[in-house]
């Protein structure tokens, strides 16, 4: 087997940004140089072209390109001799301030600046004198070392066909160590648009460093740099004319348009990743079936030419833009070569004058080009398995029908049949294929759903089961607190037939009550009234008191009267005396007898007195008393009202109460009802669910 030595790699992968997301695979035109395997999706650069789609694809920045920037850097700083070519797409990426980027260069020191489109026109040069003298088939342009890796890796029955002669970039090499032998002892650094094309100068032996625009635009950011106020320098070597094209898809054409008018209509133009690695396929079976093919392809792998390339910071810009100012420097360029015959003998003269530049840079051989069948490599790295190993592939991944080979391109490859050709190579695990994920998920989903069904069947029926016990017990419960309520309720309603026989007598009592203090209030009054006529008799009793005395006085004096009146009869004589002594007798009886009657009567008045004066402090002592008593009754009234109030609330409560319990006698029935139904039911759920666990 050949040996084939390791390509250099020009992309990186961050792999703390990578998030398997499996874009990089789905833009990369060469599939297998990917290793979606593992938790990154890695690079392998022998399998790489090195386009930069994934570069431009990744929005997480986990993959970036490789140039030798920073050791241009030291090394100019160092002092090292230094000359630069730089590609016509500057004046897309410095927005026409190319002439500029070359004042900005000699200022690193570097010696002499080279533009690549005086390349361009000895490429043209070259393309014209092969055809001329091999009469190919076809041509595959060779600008884009892009598509060169894919030719030589993937398509190598095409290598034939590719232009044996250099890029343009190998042509203004050559030509400087050939014809500029003062800087034969300079290293050389390409400013280019493309990471790939460091791969080309390692296999032609010619570039020293590979700086993309993107990295001086970087740099120059960061360290505040403004192009525009370089002096714009012009290029150390002759100009070019219409080949400043170069980087514009279909430069090539029209520049070799200047010697053939016609070559539109035996050229296929054709860029960008979509469209040119079809063609490529396309291409191939054309030539194999020899069926009619375009003399020149015309072709580049970005979509906006070498001024989108994934080297700049072009890919936001409209193509309008960047093309515009290529056009500009092509009328500019053009104009350099024009005399001033004008007219066509002006043309003719100016093309004499280019050629006779061009000559003096061109030699036979001087240019030449070959290539190597890579495609050994890839094979050596990527098996392609046969059928039977398709299949059993397409069986772990449960694709075991026909409608399950979905080519959805969610791994990021064109088909299923590539999923498994990666999978059968273990560049991929079957993870990262959309319908196995559903799958194992919707199994793995099953099988959680069965664990945690499981873990639920345990739990609910433990849960039931206890459930069922404090059912059981709650049941128990409710049947002996419907008891209790049906037993209370007798005795609530007993209580409350209480208490309105309470409030009946209660209702008798304050009649009773008001009667008795009414009756109360009249008693007061009238004894209150025998105080006063006891009173009255006190004093009635104080004169009979005193005509007693009197009386007294008066029978004291009678008594002497009748005593004077015997002392008369007796001096009178017998006749007359004795007269006057009978009337004296019957004076003194009377006095006598009115004298015991009226002592008599005076000790009864004393004794009534004192009865009297007894009855009145005794009645003043019973009116305090019985003040006393009617106050009580008052009291007792108003207590009798307000218990009776009390009651009539209670009375009333009592009926809303028994309302209430009826309604609650109701509500335990069911409650003591839905009970048991409810034991039932989870009798009957446990058994469901012993049931469901089985199936």
């Amino acid at each position: 087997m050949e040996n084939v030595s390791s390509l250099r790699a020009i992309i990186k992968v961050l792999e703390d940004k990578c998030v398997n997301c499996h874009r990089c695979i789905a833009v990369c035109p060469a599939k297998m140089c990917n290793d979606g395997s593992g938790k990154i999706v890695d690079h392998h650069s022998d399998l790489c072209i090195g386009c930069g789609e994934c570069i431009a694809a990744c929005t997480h920045g986990a993959r970036i390109g490789i140039d030798d920037f920073d050791v241009f850097m030291a090394d100019v700083k160092k002092g090292v001799p230094m000359i630069a070519i730089v590609a016509p797409a500057a004046a897309a990426s410095f927005k026409g301030l190319y002439l500029n980027l070359n004042g900005y260069l000699k200022s690193l020191g570097v010696k002499a600046v080279f533009d690549v489109s005086l390349g361009a026109e000895l490429t043209v040069r070259s393309y014209l004198d092969y055809m001329k003298k091999a009469n190919p088939k076809t041509v595959i342009a060779q600008p884009c070392s892009s598509l060169v890796s894919f030719i030589e890796m993937y398509r190598p029955e095409l290598i034939p066909y590719l232009a044996p002669v250099d890029s343009p970039m190998m042509h203004i090499m050559k030509m400087i160590r050939h014809f500029y032998t003062e800087y034969k002892n300079h290293r050389i650094v390409v400013i280019s648009p493309c990471y790939s094309k460091r791969r080309e100068f390692d296999a032609c032996g010619l570039g020293d460093y590979n700086v993309t625009f993107r990295s001086l635009e970087d740099c120059m950011d960061e360290t505040g740099v403004d192009i525009a106020r370089f002096p714009a320098i012009e290029y150390d070597n002759p100009p070019a004319e219409r080949a400043v094209l170069f980087s514009s898809p279909g430069g090539l054409m029209r520049t070799v348009q200047r010697y053939d008018g016609d070559v539109m209509s035996r050229t296929r133009k054709i860029e960008g990743v979509s469209e040119v690695y079809r063609y490529f396929a396309y291409l191939s079976k054309a030539i194999q079936a020899n069926t009619p093919v375009f003399q020149l392809i015309d072709c580049l792998n970005c979509s906006m030419g070498c001024n989108g390339g994934p080297g700049t910071r072009n890919h936001a810009k409209h193509l309008d833009d960047m093309e515009y100012l290529i056009e500009k420097r092509q009328r500019e360029y053009r104009v350099k070569y024009l005399t001033g015959a004008g007219g066509t003998l002006g043309k003719y003269l100016g093309r004499k004058k280019l050629e006779k530049m061009l000559d003096k840079y061109w030699a036979p051989d001087l240019y030449r080009r070959s290539y190597v069948d890579r495609s050994s490599v890839f094979k050596r790295l990527v098996h392609e398995p046969n059928k039977r190993q398709i299949d059993e592939i397409y069986v772990k991944l449960h694709k075991t029908e026909d409608n399950k080979i979905l080519n959805c391109g969610a791994c990021g490859y064109r088909s299923c049949e590539q999923m498994a050709v990666a999978l059968f190579n273990n560049l991929n695990k079957p993870e990262n294929c959309a319908h196995y994920r559903e799958v194992v998920s919707t199994e793995q989903n099953e099988l959680e759903t069965r664990q945690k069904l499981n873990s639920v069947y345990e739990h609910t029926l433990e849960e039931l089961r206890r459930n069922m016990e404090e059912i059981n017990s709650l049941s128990t419960s409710i049947t002996e607190t419907a008891n209790y309520v049906f037993s209370s309720t007798s005795q609530i309603e007993k209580m409350v037939e209480g208490t309105r026989e309470v409030h009946s007598t209660l209702e008798k009592n304050a009649e009773a009550v008001l009667k008795l203090n009414a009756s109360s209030r009249d008693g007061k009054t009238r004894f209150h009234r025998i105080v006063e006529l006891i009173d009255a008799v006190s004093v009635q009793a104080n004169v009979l008191m005193e005509a007693c005395s009197v009386i007294g006085d008066i029978a004291a004096q009678t008594g002497i009267l009748g005593m004077n009146a015997a002392i008369e009869a007796a001096h009178a004589g017998e006749s007359v005396g004795e007269g006057f002594a009978v009337v004296a007798r019957e004076i003194r009886k009377l006095a006598d007898n009115s004298g015991k009657q009226a002592v008599e009567i005076q000790n009864s008045l004393k004794n009534i007195k004192v009865l009297i004066d007894n009855s009145k402090e005794s009645s003043s002592l019973a009116e305090k008393q019985f003040n006393v008593i009617v106050d009580l009754i008052n009291e007792v009234k108003d207590e009798e009202l307000r218990i009776k109030g009390t009651i009539d609330e209670q009375s009333s409560g009592g009926v809303e109460v028994m309302s209430s319990l009826r309604e609650i006698n109701k509500l335990i029935v069911k409650v003591r009802d839905e009970s048991s139904s409810l034991r039932e039911s989870g009798a009957s759920i446990i058994n469901d669910i012993n049931a469901l666990k089985a199936i």
